[in-house]
């Protein structure tokens, strides 16, 4: 056997050992479905106060807590849909965990944002640059209040009569919706490179007016995309000179869209309208009105989190039909203990710190605690079943840990991102279970607590980065607490892009690590376990790690031996050969499965509206011999950073994307 047999019999192996591993998949599906999946039952509140009443119970009362700092984007369809689980009303709570340090940094940046808008809108000689961070917010505020002054001319007699351009089709919007249109509309056409193309503007109607039909849609369109274009005109004189491209483009579009204007007629209107607002501002300065809407735009396009959720407990409270929603917030101070101190300066934020504040409010009625991040969207039927066991094995169920299915936010993120998504849920949906036979894994989100567990324990460290994977190790050397899987799951957001991927597996990475670290440094409790803890810690951190990123480097080794003629495929059967290269259609095509298996925890509102877009989305999952390679370099990095001493010692908050706002 020649040197090029011998080393593509060795590729060879290496594949098929690859394949091996990948076929574990079904090894877990069918181990999760049997223990798990397969035996859930349907629940109903009758049947739960039935089995409470024979057992001479009452229903356990649970308390659903949500650490929320700069999460305005998403918490008020969050706490939306926790209200709404299936479970007696006066038998559970949501409580929301803000922090104080979001509430003053938001007074500074409005303060910035307020200051630079008016000087950008009364012309007062503006010369400095905008700050980039703020930038989009200053663009927003301006065109906000430019957009007011517009459709206060628009709708002018002075204008109807000259032009005759009607307000029936903008009548049947509420005026913020209909301020709120043409705002956006503004922006889209900013940041179109091209022509706007007619369907992206018109999605903005349709997702902020999704009463309207399709026929009204199309009506409204045109009458918002005419008062768009003279809030160009202006902003490209006060502020941003080079959008007076985009501005004869946004003109032709609309001679398009509105078949009974000529262009001449638009340019016409355009004018009227800019001249009018110009002088509206002007005006505005003079009276303090300006800085009046510079402020209120200011407060509505940046609210802190503790506005939002305030303003959802007074609506849902008005309403009447809600369970009771509390919120606190963590003083900057707050040494981040279970019934803690104040220190009197500034301590880090962390999730722990936050949820070891938010325990102390808990009801005394309290039971069991749920934790959900700020974007969570668990099954409705959730705390049925958290109930249910707590009745029939309080004691085999203090721990109670979900798979979180991270792929909502699956259209808006990066294809890396949309790969790793797809096959996290997997892991979660097959591998978690099996995964429980070995390591007490908890996850901190999508998990359930024994309030008396939680509390004997002394709640979250706060000092470890993975702070829900040190609790589960803590639990069960200090009270024998070990996880049991919860069979109804949660859609969560992954990060868009991959360097924001790469810094929250990077924490995950180093929090593993540093678990592995405490463990090994513990000396309570029994040394037998703890050697056994962090024996498996290890196997499931390091050396998985280690060994998954090696294995990476053999694909793109065996091309280039290949490339060289150092490879003999001889070596082998042509049937074997062609084996091998089934493989790679399966791993694509179980990419493909998985997305049709989680598309319906994905948010389709985000879905590309044409046929390429369609196509694309299943052209970038070809993506995953790249993104398998990438897969394992967070947790390899954080291997060797640790290594290096210059490992991640701070807590990161993980940014979100925007969500369209959910029917309440």
């Amino acid at each position: 056997m020649t040197t090029a047999q011998i080393l593509y019999l060795i590729a060879f192996s290496v594949y098929l050992v690859f394949f091996i591993l990948f076929a574990r998949f079904f090894v877990w599906k069918a181990y999760s479905g049997r223990k798990y999946w397969n035996r859930k039952c349907v629940l109903r509140v009758e049947d739960l106060r039935e089995t409470a009443e024979r057992l001479g119970k009452s229903l356990p009362f649970i308390s659903i807590l949500v650490p929320a700092r700069n999460e305005s984007l998403v918490i008020e369809n969050t706490i939306n849909h926790l209200i709404k689980l299936n479970y007696p009303r006066d038998s559970f709570e949501v409580l929301i965990v803000t922090d104080e340090k979001e509430a003053m940094q938001a007074a500074k940046e409005r303060a910035l944002i307020a200051r630079v808008s008016q000087d950008i809108l009364c012309r007062t000689d503006f010369r400095e640059a905008v700050p980039q961070e703020i930038e989009a917010t200053v663009r927003a505020v301006v065109l906000s209040c430019l957009s007011d002054y517009a459709l206060r001319e628009y709708c002018s007699k002075g204008f109807q009569k000259t032009y005759s351009v009607g307000m029936p089709e903008l009548s049947a919007i509420p005026a913020a919706e209909r301020h709120r249109i043409v705002r956006d509309i503004c922006i889209a056409i900013l940041s179109a490179v091209g022509t706007p193309p007619k369907v992206r503007l018109q999605n903005i109607v349709r997702k902020t007016c999704p009463w309207l039909s399709k026929l009204d849609q199309e009506r409204v369109y045109p009458a918002c995309l005419a008062v768009a274009v003279p809030v160009l005109a202006v902003f490209a004189e006060l502020y941003d000179g080079d959008s007076r491209r985009l501005l004869n483009r946004a003109i032709q579009h609309t001679v398009r869209a509105n078949h009974e204007l000529t262009q001449d007629i638009v340019l016409k209107m355009t004018d009227f309208i800019a001249n009018r607002v110009s002088k509206a501002v002007r005006k505005g300065a003079l009276s303090g009105e300006l800085g009046d809407k510079v402020r209120f735009y200011v407060n509505d396009m940046c609210p802190t989190t503790q506005e939002v959720v305030e303003r959802v407990r007074a609506e849902r409270l008005a309403s009447g039909e809600s369970p009771t929603i509390k919120h606190v917030s963590v003083p900057p101070d707050f040494d981040g203990l279970i019934g803690g101190k104040r220190l009197g300066r500034e301590v880090p934020s962390t999730k722990g710190r936050a949820l070891n504040w938010g325990v102390s409010y808990l009801d005394k009625r309290t039971e069991v605690c749920g934790f959900y991040d700020a974007e969570s969207r668990p099954d409705r039927d959730v705390l049925l079943y958290v109930g249910y066991r707590r009745l029939m094995d309080p004691v085999g169920c203090r721990v109670l840990q979900g798979p979180v299915f991270q792929v909502r936010n699956f259209y808006q993120m990066t294809p890396f991102c949309r790969i790793a998504s797809l096959y996290q849920a997997v892991a979660h949906d097959w591998y978690l279970p099996w995964l429980f036979r070995t390591l007490p894994f908890v996850g901190g989100t999508n998990v359930f607590v024994e309030r008396r567990l939680l509390l004997d324990v002394g709640g979250w460290d706060c000092t470890v980065l993975t702070e829900d994977l040190e609790f589960g190790a803590r639990a069960y050397l200090l009270r024998e607490a070990w996880p049991e899987y919860l069979p109804y799951a949660s859609s969560e957001q992954t990060p868009a892009t991959f360097p924001a991927f790469f810094r929250q597996r990077l924490r995950w990475g180093t929090g593993h690590l540093q678990v592995v670290e405490k463990v090994g440094r513990d000396e309570t409790g029994d040394p037998s376990k703890r050697k056994r803890l962090r024996r498996n810690l290890i196997i499931k951190g390091q050396l998985e790690w280690i060994a998954y990123q090696l294995a990476t480097f053999v694909p793109p080794t065996a091309m280039v031996l290949h490339y060289n003629n150092m490879l003999d495929p001889n070596a082998v059967p042509a049937a074997y050969q062609w084996m091998l290269q089934g493989f790679s259609l399966i791993y694509l095509t179980f990419t493909v499965y998985a997305f049709k298996r989680y598309s319906g925890f994905l948010d389709h509102t985000l879905r590309p509206e044409s046929l390429t877009g369609r196509v694309a989305v299943y052209l970038g999952l070809l993506l995953l011999p790249l993104a398998a390679f990438v897969f394992p370099v967070p947790y390899t990095s954080a291997l060797v950073l640790k290594t290096l001493g210059r490992a991640p010692t701070a807590w990161v908050k993980t940014p979100r994307t925007e969500e369209g706002r959910a029917a309440s």
